[in-house]
């Protein structure tokens, strides 16, 4: 059961529940929120409510839809790769990876489900991947791995594959090595491109193969590899090459995604290998490559 104060926006006085529902947890489907009127699972100062009831400021709703229908969960996390050190794991479109701004969220995230799914709370996932990218995520299992595979990242000793679809076919180049300048906007959480540097702007080098070209549909499936890791690279660099991730909302093209009919980015990431040096502790990794064989996607 959730229970939430109501908190609503000036301009928003009253709003019916089920819309109020719908703008809090945005993945449960809208047959749920339904069937949970019909079992009179929603209540408003806990007097059963039907969908067509208002909800005002200040309200108390309790919510009685199970946690992994209310946020979409996965009926079973996927692991690619386990030993002593780490833990590789798949995660779903459309969870969090970690609760990073500490704020205790009502929403259960992907770090949260795999501490529970392990029964290990020394688990610590390693590094993000937005809440509408899907692929796997390296944890460590001890306070040695976690400084290692962060230092990893940090040095360029893993190396993260991503497969991306991208709107228009008319490429320059089947292969390259983009350059560019990223900055983010703290505020709004927005990735800018430029060619040149610019204040607070970090150098960002994204690679990318075309691997497959549908002409009919004008649309192209990249492997893309980072040889930097800033916030919503792959997203920004190459919408502003004119090729944005079919799905993207944030940074793609609202006519494509229409097109298309996705609204969650079409980014995976993949694959993963490791480079670390001799003396690490995690060297070992070196001789494996960890990957996922088939995307869980449609197109």
């Amino acid at each position: 059961m959730k229970k939430i104060n109501v908190k609503l926006e000036e301009k928003n006085k009253k709003i019916l529940v089920s819309k109020y529902i719908q703008s809090i947890f945005k993945n449960v489907p809208y047959s749920s929120i339904c069937k949970a009127f019909r079992n009179k699972d929603i209540r408003i100062n806990n007097v059963k409510i039907s969908k067509d009831t208002v909800v005002s400021n200040d309200d108390i709703l309790e919510i009685y839809i199970p946690d992994n229908i209310l946020f979409n969960l996965p009926k079973k996390i996927e692991y690619y790769y386990s030993d002593d050190n780490i833990l590789i794991a798949y995660k779903p479109q459309g969870i969090l990876s970690n609760d990073e701004n500490k704020n205790n969220s009502l929403e259960p995230n992907f770090e949260e489900l795999v501490i529970k799914d392990q029964g290990n709370i020394n688990l610590k996932i390693c590094h993000r991947l937005d809440r509408n990218t899907s692929g796997i995520i390296i944890f460590a299992k001890n306070d040695l791995a976690y400084t290692e595979i962060l230092n990893g990242f940090k040095n360029n000793k893993i190396h993260k594959e991503y497969i991306a679809y991208v709107a228009n076919t008319r490429f320059n180049k089947t292969h390259d090595i983009l350059e560019a300048y990223l900055s983010k906007d703290s505020k709004t959480a927005y990735s800018k491109i430029s060619m040149q540097p610019t204040k607070n702007s970090e150098q960002i080098l994204t690679e990318y193969f075309v691997l497959e070209t549908n002409l009919k549909l004008d649309y192209a499936k990249l492997k893309v590899i980072l040889h930097t890791g800033k916030t919503h690279q792959i997203r920004a660099h190459l919408a502003s090459i004119n090729h944005p991730i079919i799905g993207d909302s944030k940074y793609g093209k609202n006519e494509i995604n229409k097109k298309f009919n996705k609204n969650r980015q079409m980014l995976f990431a993949y694959k993963y290998s490791f480079t670390f040096d001799s003396d690490s502790i995690l060297n070992y990794l070196n001789k494996i490559t960890v990957e996922i064989e088939k995307l869980r996607t449609e197109f």
